[in-house]
């Protein structure tokens, strides 16, 4: 299948790479892009159909957000290793660099443990969260 390189497809890449490391569901990605640009913005079943593609090629990673069960979608970062923190207060996702992400698995490894997937989630509350408990 031919892979066209649209406006709205650009404008979702552009949004996703200006939002390294976070994760949205298509609802959220539609109302951000909506808000930051006046023109040709892409309609919510445009962006599901984009991001069907971007994750077939791997540009894009899906996941379930687990308090939700809503798919989350973000860039695709080959140097993340697979390792991820989601806050458990707030849902905010950050990916964990290659070099440490290696280490963690290569820790779990030695202890026996191996995800079914070859991506971790570690479960964590961010620092915004822990501030406002303070």
């Amino acid at each position: 299948m031919a892979v066209y390189k649209t406006m709205q497809r650009r404008m979702l890449l552009d949004f996703l790479e200006s939002h390294s490391g976070e994760s949205f569901t298509v609802k959220e990605l539609v109302a951000a892009i909506n808000s930051e640009h006046d023109d040709a913005v892409p309609s919510e079943s445009t962006i599901y159909r984009l991001m069907r593609e971007l994750v077939d090629d791997g540009t894009v990673r899906k996941d379930v957000d687990v308090e939700s069960r809503e798919n989350v979608y973000r860039l695709s970062v080959d140097a993340d290793a697979g390792v991820s923190m989601r806050c458990k207060v707030c849902g905010s996702v950050y990916n964990v660099d290659g070099e440490s992400g290696r280490r963690i698995k290569d820790e779990l490894s030695r202890c026996g443990a191996a995800p079914s997937d070859d991506n971790i989630e570690l479960l964590i509350k961010c620092r915004k969260c822990g501030k406002s408990e303070q």
